[in-house]
């Protein structure tokens, strides 16, 4: 009777034990379910924010590449003006050769080109994103520039002496044969280089610099 009783109560537990695992066995399926939806929820988000920021990234490289494209613009639009204003010393420096002894005028040049061109490719964390040709574009048109500057103010100060000689004396600069004095042989000299150098620098400019821009911001 003891033992009858005993192998029904082993029995028992034995039912509740498999009726147990049955009932978590019909759970793992849905387990596994809501797990692959929290994997896949998280794997999602993960890809939308690299998306986002690969959005942002290309986006502000297409500003660098706009900012620089327009700095470039801007330096030939501001070397054309200064080649409008050389061209009464050009047409000067032409009465020179023919020996009318024109009087020097006193128009100094300037050099109003921003120093923002080569700070916004180096400085930027775009910088990266510039090819080789490109960089090797910008910086062909660096030391160019900056050549042109010290010319520029070489020939404001050299100017000033000039003028204020020719005040003086009108005919201070001509020699008995009606010739520039080689003391003053700068003016002319100056004034080719600085008219060739702004007309090397747009071409870099507008050939290639700009184009290379243009073709990385497609």
């Amino acid at each position: 009777m003891t033992d009858s009783v005993e192998s029904a109560k082993d029995k028992l537990t034995f039912e509740r034990i498999v009726s147990r695992i049955k009932t978590a066995s019909s759970h793992i399926p849905r387990l596994l379910l809501e797990l692959a939806v929290v994997f896949i929820g998280v794997y999602l988000a993960f890809l939308l924010t690299d998306y986002q920021e690969e959005l942002e990234k290309q986006d502000i490289r297409v500003k660098f590449f706009e900012s620089l494209i327009f700095e470039f613009e801007t330096v030939v639009k501001y070397l054309d003006e200064e080649e409008r204003n050389m061209l009464t010393h050009l047409s000067t420096m032409e009465k020179i050769s023919q020996g009318t002894q024109p009087r020097i005028p006193a128009r100094s040049l300037y050099y109003p080109v921003p120093g923002l061109v080569v700070a916004a490719a180096f400085d930027s964390r775009n910088f990266e994103s510039l090819t080789t040709e490109t960089i090797v574009n910008i910086v062909e048109a660096t030391p160019y520039l900056e050549s042109l500057k010290q010319k520029i103010n070489t020939f404001n100060e050299l100017l000033v002496g000039l003028l204020r000689a020719q005040e003086s004396n009108v005919n201070c600069c001509y020699n008995s044969e009606g010739e520039l004095v080689d003391h003053y042989s700068w003016y002319p000299d100056l004034l080719v280089e600085i008219h060739e150098l702004n007309r090397e620098i747009k071409k870099t400019i507008l050939e290639t610099a700009i184009p290379d821009l243009q073709k990385l911001n497609k």
